[in-house]
């Protein structure tokens, strides 16, 4: 919260099973009521960037989905990426498994 803008004051709200690492968080801006995109974009960055901090992961027990997948190549080198393209390849060549849903588009060759 501290690295929020003072401009925007914010409510975090935390809940989870925390036994096994899975900690959700709600971050809601005090009087609005609409989700506000940039607010999201910026608190995202927050998060991840203290997740990385603490060698932590971005997926939990719903995998990383459709929004979180974008951040993947700043938790995984190159080489884990590549393998996990070939796998998805080997197993889904037509790409019509969950399409977009874990793996970002390819940006590391294959």
């Amino acid at each position: 919260r501290s690295n929020m803008p003072p401009e925007r004051p914010v409510r975090v709200f935390n809940y989870g099973h925390v036994i096994d690492g899975n900690l959700h968080c709600n971050i809601v801006e005090l009087g609005n009521f609409e989700r506000d995109h940039e607010l999201s974009k910026t608190v995202e960055e927050l998060v991840l960037d203290a997740v990385i901090r603490r060698r932590g992961s971005i997926s939990a027990e719903h995998g990383l989905g459709q929004y979180k997948h974008i951040h993947l190549p700043k938790i995984r080198d190159a080489a884990t990426l590549s393998c996990m393209y070939a796998t998805k390849q080997q197993f889904d060549p037509k790409g019509i498994l969950n399409p977009g849903k874990y793996l970002p588009p390819q940006t590391v060759p294959s």
